[in-house]
């Protein structure tokens, strides 16, 4: 068995979604209500991890059967390693390790439902629904023009919600839905990216993503409501309180955020190809501004625990 191709194949990349919002809302939980369980940040890290590991695999699979990847492939753009294509790994082997992720990422939210109590079970079903759905028959959420919108819901607010559920317990504070909307949207992005360097290959085997729906020229407004709405909503949380002033030094990250969407702005196909290589730093960079704007959220949050005039 070669490890690397199948290390490859979860996309390692992608995967700072799950950790940015599983640490988002578990430090939302020390920092707001003094409750931090270091076995059950483990937990819950591992199985979304695992989740989107494992949805992965199951959408590459069936952007495989559907031609899709194939007819992408032969363009020359590479925006990731296909785990069938590139890698060389058997579709069933692929499929099959992808729903044992899925599997066992489910698993591992029921014991966390036996910790916290059932109403989380709710989050849970959601998430497999979006997770399965995104590709696989009969849903394919992503073949029909919702995939990112929900993909961003459920990696950005409603993960950062469930982590800070299940170490405190509380069902009612907004805070996590707020601040995990920067994550949720920045994942936006990153599709909105994909799609776009993909949308001869979608056009092709008539998958509707969101790049399609709207039509490329109209792409930079979400672009830029996105961004808008990123950091508003951190602006927000802070005059709440749900983070400490000090976290409005993210800030000044908009002009690399809007720099990294910068091909998307221009609605020009030509000119995404061409720039294809630049996009594709949205997702693969090597100081990615979801991690850059994490570490300074955590950061400031500590500096404000331990200097309280700071926090207001």
């Amino acid at each position: 068995m070669n490890v690397r191709s199948w290390l490859l194949s979860f996309s390692p990349t992608t995967l700072t979604s799950a950790f940015s919002s599983v640490t988002l809302g578990t430090a939302l939980a020390w920092y707001l209500d003094n409750k931090f369980n270091a076995a059950i940040y483990v937990i819950t890290l591992a199985a979304i991890m695992l989740a989107q590991a494992g949805v992965n695999l199951v959408h590459d699979y069936y952007d495989y059967l559907s031609g899709v990847d194939v007819i992408y492939r032969s363009s020359g753009f590479a925006h990731r390693p296909h785990p069938i294509i590139d890698l060389g790994l058997k579709p069933r082997s692929v499929v099959t390790v992808g729903y044992v992720f899925l599997a066992i990422a489910f698993l591992a939210g029921v014991y966390l439902i036996l910790i916290v109590g059932w109403p989380v079970i709710a989050l849970a079903i959601a998430g497999l629904v979006i997770g399965v759905g995104y590709s696989v028959p009969p849903l394919k959420f992503h073949y029909r023009g919702v995939g990112e919108v929900l993909a961003a819901t459920a990696m950005g607010p409603l993960v950062t919600w469930g982590s800070y559920i299940v170490q405190t317990g509380i069902y009612t504070n907004p805070a996590p839905l707020i601040v995990g909307l920067p994550n949720g949207l920045f994942t936006l992005l990153i599709l909105l990216g994909s799609g776009a360097l993909e949308i001869d290959a979608c056009r092709a085997v008539g998958k509707v993503t969101l790049v399609l729906l709207v039509g490329l020229r109209n792409v930079k407004y979400i672009v830029y409501a996105s961004i808008a709405t990123m950091y508003l909503a951190i602006i927000v949380s802070a005059a709440l309180h749900y983070l400490p002033y000090l976290s409005l030094i993210t800030l000044v990250l908009i002009p690399r955020t809007v720099g990294l969407a910068g091909p998307l702005l221009t609605g020009d196909e030509g000119e995404i190809r061409r720039r294809w290589r630049e996009l594709r730093k949205l997702w693969a960079g090597p100081f990615s501004v979801r991690l850059l704007m994490l570490a300074i959220i955590v950061v400031t949050m500590i500096i404000a625990r331990a200097y309280p005039p700071l926090s207001i």
